[in-house]
């Protein structure tokens, strides 16, 4: 995932020359959904939220120009510690993301972060450990998937996160950053994929002070961190009201977790 993004960095360049740094992260971008804490009103959330449930999603990233991306996505439980991780690979490029948090009660509490990426065997690597007390306590892209399809099922039920007052996330990039991602509900959706039918939740989300690049994303909240299906949007170089082409699509190929 590029650095400069919070959901799908890469894509916004790949149909123009790309560095070594912006490509290797690309792939990863597919992996590296927004993770944050929300700004805007949370405190005011009365529905119960459900909590993680452990479970394994494989995804095909088709890209404009590009290979089809193979994405694999885990939400796996160790005791008292969760772990939200990412992983894609293609014959020239690799990356993973992952995430980890515990519980204090509802809330997800960042335990710590690791992400790599490789083009042509060249990349880098990052970790953070977890926050100590004094630290800010924003979690990390992968937990923000967690997060955001938690919250956004109690905001649709309640109205909140609308196009005239959207809700924004702060979060950490994989670098440690602060981003802010900005995003409205759109509305809820049935869906069908890996040979089942989801319900889902439509959002429409792109980070401050980066309004022309959108990622429109179904979630389904009885999985959090579940994505049915995304796609990548560029409004650059489209006339005002005019909607672009889909440059890019995240698909669930398949799903395997205890919940039903």
């Amino acid at each position: 995932m590029l650095a400069n993004s919070p959901v799908l960095p890469c894509w916004t360049r790949l149909r123009r020359p790309v560095s070594l740094k912006g490509l290797s992260r690309g792939w990863l971008a597919a992996l590296a959904l927004m993770a944050g804490v929300a700004h805007a009103d949370d405190s005011t959330l009365t529905s119960t939220l459900m909590p993680p449930v452990t479970f394994t999603a494989q995804y095909t990233l088709a890209l404009d120009g590009w290979p089809d991306v193979p994405i694999t996505q885990r939400v796996s439980q160790s005791g008292e510690l969760f772990i939200a991780s990412m992983e894609a690979s293609i014959k020239v490029a690799s990356g993973y993301e992952q995430g980890r948090f515990t519980l204090d009660g509802d809330t997800l509490m960042p335990a710590g972060y690791r992400s790599g990426y490789r083009l042509a065997g060249i990349g880098k690597d990052y970790t953070r450990e977890a926050p100590s007390k004094q630290d800010a306590v924003l979690p990390d892209r992968q937990t923000l998937l967690v997060i955001l399809s938690q919250q956004t099922d109690a905001q649709w039920a309640q109205g909140k996160c609308t196009a005239a007052v959207p809700c924004s996330l702060d979060y950490l990039d994989h670098k440690g950053r602060t981003r802010t991602l900005m995003y409205e509900i759109q509305g809820e959706e049935s869906l069908q994929a890996a040979e089942q039918t989801f319900r889902t939740l439509r959002i429409d989300a792109w980070r401050k002070h980066r309004d022309q690049k959108h990622y429109r994303i179904w979630l389904a909240p009885r999985w959090p961190g579940l994505m049915v299906a995304l796609d990548y949007l560029d409004y650059e170089d489209n006339a005002p009201g005019e909607d672009p082409e889909v440059s890019a699509h995240l698909v669930l190929d398949q799903l395997s977790s205890s919940r039903r």
